[in-house]
């Protein structure tokens, strides 16, 4: 009796972390469903919140419950209440539906990604998704340059952009140069893995045609040299060792900029996807508001958006329908601080934007908790915030489950991260937790 217990303990067991394994990978994935944002990951995700709640294992944090609350109270009276009275503009139900079904979701993964870090899955999840992301990223370089169309329908947009699984092709950059930081940051790659990573990296964000991806990748890439020459203790000899390599890399730039460009407009003429990047080293302001990107006519439109209710926002579920009604307008913000303060207003967004920084910055400094699970995390989180200026991240899955294991190593900074666990289900609770429980 006692034997057959524990087989099915460690059946429950093999089956949760097989259902976290789709979950990581199918990050990478989504799809647009009756005007709804899919992702297979959603299923798998749906498993691990049933099995933590099913076995005890399930922590909601108080601080995050009662902002959600707070959220969820005032975005619904904003968009059916507040916004129609004052201004006789009601949008359809069904999508204020969508939208708060979005919200709930988002929350779900936060609590997902407060509980994996809670049962030191959190580093086994980010290998699973930054691995899976480089291979599709991989797959990505091989059909562009070898022009391959095969199920381009469903890996490419406009026939000429790598998008991978997702619904856009700058949604994926953004997520491939996430990946990038496991396999740059983690200790176990050696050095020759990471520098392959990086080139890999570089031509998968090429291969979307992404120019918010490419300047995002350049952020990072410069976000990281800061760091290593601020931040880093360094000898002597290293240090002048460095300062001549970059004099040496800068004069061959110049030496060589001629070939650079030419090497550079060749490549554009012949992979469209190149084509659009190239702007940003040509004509840069050109890049940012033409082919087909615009961003300076939708961030304006999200201005005048955000002064229409500028403390209690406009809810969820109305962005599209007052920009399109009031100033003509038929899109979301394209900039996910911009659209949250829209919907959420500008009290709530600015507390919330504040005490993301806050977490990162004591992710930075922490002493009490790894630092390789903590930077990891943080860097990522930063990447996506960094992507999160030219497209809307909001609903970002992958971005809230960090945040919420974020918060658990904020909340709990002498809890040890180093090594991967396999749960165990069934029996006696932590005696640790116990406290959190009915």
């Amino acid at each position: 009796m006692l034997n057959q217990v524990e087989n099915k303990e460690k059946d429950v067991s093999r089956f949760f972390i097989f259902s976290l394994f789709f979950t990581a990978i199918l990050l990478h994935q989504s799809n647009v469903v009756f005007g709804v944002n899919i992702s297979f990951a959603d299923f798998f995700c749906g498993l691990l919140l049933i099995f933590l709640v099913t076995n005890r294992r399930f922590l909601i944090p108080i601080g995050p419950l009662v902002f959600f609350f707070m959220i969820s109270i005032l975005a619904l009276v904003s968009a059916n209440l507040y916004i129609p009275i004052k201004f006789a503009i009601a949008s359809e139900p069904i999508r204020i539906i969508s939208d708060f079904t979005k919200l709930m979701a988002i929350f779900i993964y936060f609590l997902i990604g407060y509980n994996l870090a809670k049962l030191h899955l959190v580093t086994l999840t980010i290998r699973w998704y930054s691995m899976f992301g480089y291979l599709v990223g991989m797959i990505g370089i091989l059909f562009t340059l070898l022009n391959i169309r095969i199920l381009s329908d469903l890996l490419f947009f406009a026939d000429t952009r790598f998008k991978g699984l997702m619904i856009d092709p700058n949604y994926f950059s953004v997520l491939q140069i996430t990946a990038l930081v496991y396999m740059t940051r983690s200790e176990t790659i050696k050095l020759p893995y990471k520098f392959i990573a990086v080139i890999i990296t570089l031509f998968s964000v090429l291969s979307t045609g992404s120019k918010t991806g490419m300047i995002t990748l350049f952020g990072y890439f410069v976000f990281r040299i800061l760091e290593y020459l601020f931040l880093k203790k360094k000898n002597l000899p290293a240090v002048v060792a460095q300062f001549v390599l970059g004099g040496l890399l800068v004069l061959g730039l110049a030496l060589f900029y001629d070939f650079v460009q030419q090497v550079l407009t060749n490549l554009a003429g012949r992979i469209p996807s190149f084509s659009r990047v190239y702007l940003l080293f040509s004509d840069f302001g050109a890049a940012i508001s033409e082919g087909g990107s615009g961003r300076e006519d939708t961030w304006k439109a999200a201005f005048q958006v955000i002064q229409v209710s500028p403390v209690f926002g406009i809810g969820v579920g109305t962005y599209t329908t007052i920009s399109w009604k009031m100033f003509a307008y038929d899109n979301v913000a394209h900039n996910t601080f911009l659209q949250i303060t829209a919907e959420w207003g500008i009290p709530m967004a600015f507390f919330f934007i504040i005490y993301v920084i806050y977490l990162l910055a004591t992710a930075t400094n922490s002493r009490h908790v790894p630092s390789t699970v903590n930077i990891i995390i943080r860097d990522m989180v930063i990447i996506l915030l960094m992507g999160s200026m030219a497209i809307s991240l909001n609903n970002a899955r992958i971005l809230w489950l960090l945040l919420g294991a974020l918060f658990f190593l904020h909340e709990n900074k002498c809890v040890t991260l180093n090594e991967f666990q396999l749960l165990e289900f069934g029996g006696n609770d932590d005696k640790r937790n116990s406290r959190f429980y009915p």
